[in-house]
């Protein structure tokens, strides 16, 4: 086991399996905290993970990017983000919807980076391959929280949409429910298969721990209430894998990491995260003061609406960051940046 899996999946997965002890143990106390990983995601991980986007094309053309460039990389960015908020006051539930598959498709191609660099899973070996990684790990927390638990998440839909105008209830019904989770089975299934053949040759680490992380995913997200499962999903695997992404694509803060020193590599990640963190944070207030709303699960459907919009240009950027590092493609040899850190601490 490498020191950065100890380090960066270890940790996640006693997190979830925590998470899930305490929902079966105490159900109430779960609904009751369930938006409280979503808003502290807002000040930790979450809403940061995504606030350097914009120094990611000069880490990885390894130039500096002119003003001109990245102004227009700003003015872009800004923009999508703030078309697509937008959205929410002219088709609210098409923008959930949007949203949703958008989410599916960006935290399943998230974690491909992570699984390669870190967990030691060969890239995919074919476009199918590819597909089901990515369906699969974006199904498992956005598709079966919501098919597992409709009569949780569809009121909590409900609410989101409620507060841009949309006031007709969100149905699903049993036989799209039963389809919806025949189909996240067929394609985690699917994505097994595929990742032992596309890890033949290498340990079977590889494959236990791809293979592991989805049953992992699959039984959290069956026995946890939904909305607690998906903040601790967003706080806790999907936000820290993408910050130590970034991290390990500058040379300083990639040199705190590889000496072990990664809490030092983090409060450095913060500082630069600082500016684009806050701002949105600013728009969330802004927002929440126009529709007059003060409550903790109003202002974390607010906060989620937000990430929505912000989601959109992320997605860009990451898929970006796919294509140039390799992500997506099986390699001949080992990728020039694959991370073999065997430094300790933290």
């Amino acid at each position: 086991m490498t020191s950065l899996h100890r380090r960066w999946a270890v940790p996640t997965y006693g997190a979830l399996v925590a998470t899930a002890a305490l929902a079966v143990a105490a159900p109430g106390l779960a609904e009751q905290l369930q938006w409280v990983p979503l808003l502290l995601s807002l000040l930790l991980f979450g809403m940061a993970h995504g606030a350097v986007d914009h120094r990611v094309p000069g880490r990885l053309l390894r130039r500096a990017l002119t003003r001109r460039e990245y102004g227009a990389l700003i003015t872009a960015y800004a923009l999508a983000s703030i078309t697509l908020m937008a959205l929410w006051w002219v088709a609210p539930v098409l923008a959930l919807v949007l949203f949703l598959v958008v989410a599916m498709l960006h935290w399943g191609d998230g974690d491909l980076w992570f699984c390669e660099r870190v967990n030691g899973r060969s890239a995919p070996r074919s476009g199918a391959s590819l597909v089901a990684f990515v369906l699969a790990r974006g199904l498992l927390p956005i598709g079966l929280p919501i098919l597992a638990h409709p009569d949780t998440v569809l009121p909590v839909f409900d609410d989101i949409v409620g507060l841009f105008g949309y006031e007709a209830p969100l149905v699903l019904s049993t036989p799209q429910r039963v389809a919806g989770l025949c189909v996240v089975g067929a394609v985690v299934v699917a994505a097994a298969i595929f990742s032992i053949r596309d890890n033949r040759g290498l340990a079977v680490r590889a494959t236990t721990i791809d293979i592991g992380e989805m049953a992992l995913l699959t039984a959290f997200f069956l026995v946890t209430q939904p909305v607690f499962a998906v903040g601790v999903y967003f706080l806790a695997w999907h936000s820290p894998r993408h910050i130590l992404r970034l991290m390990m694509s500058d040379p300083r803060q990639r040199a705190l990491v590889d000496s072990g020193r990664g809490g030092a590599a983090l409060i450095t990640f913060h500082r630069e995260a600082l500016l684009f963190t806050v701002i949105p944070l600013l728009g969330i207030a802004a927002i929440a003061v126009m529709l007059a709303v003060t409550g903790a699960s109003e202002i974390a459907a607010i906060s989620l609406a937000a990430i929505a919009a912000l989601t959109y240009p992320h997605a860009v950027t990451v898929a970006w960051m796919d294509r140039r590092q390799g992500v997506w493609r099986a390699p001949q040899s080992d990728p020039p940046d694959r991370v073999t850190t065997t430094g300790q601490g933290g």
